[in-house]
């Protein structure tokens, strides 16, 4: 093979890149896993489970407890408008075409898995402040069970939905006495986060502002709870006769009734939604690919499905949680190998829960121009500048390949994300919630808390004042893409060039939008001061 030649991966690399017999079966064999015939349900009456961020049936307190606590169960979705509006300052799409098809795919599938189970998804669109209150009322059911969320617009959502529910008045034991009327309560159940945030050594509001410190707390002093074990059947439902006054079950929309148009997958990769891909995801990379004992050797790459784990998309919607994955983690331990491959899949996942809990301690801070720390600083907010960056024309290939991807796929490595922050705050000096904004817009795996955490750490103005690194261009590309396969991959025109020529085209590409920060001059300095990578 010639100097100049790439072999070309799959157009689109589907993940999991299993056959649908081969997902459903390791799908299967989870729940199988998961479930037991023990479980008591001593409830009355009818309780509503409004999905939100939890599209599972796997270890889902709220769902459990909400049949616990019933003779008969609604689990009920609102596609809420305000998710396909747009971002707070910038305006972009607040939720992009990629991510929105995802969460289409993840509510068809709890779809077919609630009636496998003797249950349905009731879906509805509009604000959850109006349908649920309506569904409580038309079905007189004495609660509504909902994973607690962290951020502003999530909290508000939950503040409407218990006013709205306060002003209905159920009567108690059929009985018209308006003495004997209750209010039906909203329960708010604690489900996102590996550790429970009632297992921290320390209040969220006390959390420590180093993320080692929080680690090594939680890791000696805390303790991991079990997965909760699912039922084998969540049913019945509540009678037909009353589900007619909702209209019906209601269906999952596609694209175009939400406003967006379908971005074809034909590069890159493709991600499936749903929590039966989740778990074939996990089957493929821990036991049929065998990858889990190599990760913290391959995650910094960013070419292909299976140099990291790619759980994120799935965690984001809650189509798997991270009590799932730490379990199947000390299952592979066990059955094969532990080492530091199968922990830092662990620490990865500490990283999110502190991301979430710092969102409790700080609250709105993670979304304003100076951060947890307020931060003072001159930051620019130029148009063509930013849309340079945002489209993938600044002249600097590893940029550009990853900023393709991204708005391609929807998906973009962590080391990419970190390199293309580092270039939009420090060498372009570019408003970083514009970058965080954009990122909200294309992200399959957009959690609030996470991706404004990443990228106030990014800009310089996140909680712990030492995270603030300038990440060189030209060392990232010789370190992370030593022969351009990844810049060729996504910019086709650069595959005529020797592979070390890739990342440093000079004058066979095009020019760069402004000059470097560090190690502009010579494209070859790799030196890197202190605080810098």
């Amino acid at each position: 093979m010639s100097s100049t030649a790439t072999p070309s991966p799959p157009r689109a690399a589907a993940v999991p890149g299993l056959a649908a017999d081969d997902v459903a079966a390791a799908a299967e064999a989870a729940f199988a896993r998961h479930s037991s015939s023990g479980l008591k349900r001593s409830g009355r009456g009818v309780a509503v489970m409004w999905f939100r961020n939890d599209l599972r049936l796997l270890d889902n307190e709220a769902l459990v407890r909400a049949w616990a606590a019933s003779e008969c169960l609604l689990p009920v979705y609102c596609l809420d408008p305000r998710h396909f509006g747009t971002t707070h300052y910038f305006g972009f799409p607040k939720t992009g075409a990629i991510r929105a098809q995802f969460l289409i795919e993840c509510l068809e599938d709890l779809k077919k898995n609630m009636m496998k189970r003797g249950l349905n998804l009731l879906v509805q669109y509009g604000k959850p402040e109006s349908i649920l209150p309506q569904i409580v009322k038309t079905l007189s059911a004495h609660s509504v069970y909902a994973q607690k969320e962290t951020c502003s617009e999530e909290l508000l959502v939950e503040r409407l939905v218990r006013k709205g529910l306060q002003e209905v008045v159920l009567p108690q034991g059929g009985s018209s006495n308006q003495r004997g009327a209750i209010n039906p309560k909203l329960v708010l159940v604690w489900g996102s986060t590996m550790y429970h945030i009632d297992d921290l050594p320390f209040t969220a509001n006390n959390l420590p502002d180093v993320y080692t410190q929080f680690r090594k707390a939680v890791e000696s002093k805390s303790t991991l709870r079990n997965c909760f074990k699912l039922p084998p059947s969540l049913g019945p439902l509540p009678e037909d006769g009353l589900l007619d006054g909702l209209g019906g079950w209601g269906t999952i929309p596609i694209l175009e009734q939400l406003g967006l148009k379908e971005i074809k997958c034909e590069q890159g990769m493709c991600f499936h939604g749903g929590e039966n891909a989740a778990l074939g995801r996990i089957f493929e990379y821990f036991w049929k690919k065998d990858q889990l004992k190599d990760y913290k050797e391959t995650r910094n790459g960013m070419l292909g499905p299976d140099y990291s784990t790619k759980f994120s998309p799935w965690l984001a919607s809650g189509s798997i949680s991270p009590r799932y994955i730490h379990e199947e983690v000390r299952r592979y331990e066990k059955q094969r190998l532990a080492n530091e491959s199968t922990y830092w899949v662990l620490f990865e996942l500490i990283w999110r829960d502190y991301f979430r809990f710092l969102s409790i301690k700080y609250g709105n801070s993670i979304f304003h121009l100076g951060g947890p720390r307020n931060v003072v600083s001159n930051w620019s907010k130029d148009k063509l500048m930013f849309e340079s960056w945002r489209d993938g024309y600044t002249g600097y290939p590893l940029i550009d390949a990853n900023m393709k991807e991204l708005f391609t796929t929807g998906f973009m490595s962590n080391r990419g994300r970190q390199i293309v922050c580092s270039f939009l705050v420090r060498d372009m000096g570019i408003d970083w919630r514009m970058g965080a904004e954009w990122f909200e817009s294309c992200l399959l795996d957009y959690d609030p808390a996470s991706n404004y955490g990443n990228w106030t750490y990014g800009a310089g103005v996140g909680n712990d004042p030492r995270e603030d690194r300038y990440f060189s261009i030209p060392k990232q590309a010789k370190t992370y893409d030593p022969e351009g396969e990844y810049v060729a991959y996504w910019l086709p025109e650069l595959q005529k060039l020797p592979k070390e020529r890739r990342n440093f085209p000079g004058q066979s590409y095009i020019k760069q939008i402004v000059p470097l920060k560090f190690d502009n001059t010579a494209w070859g300095n790799t030196n890197v001061r202190r605080g810098r990578r």
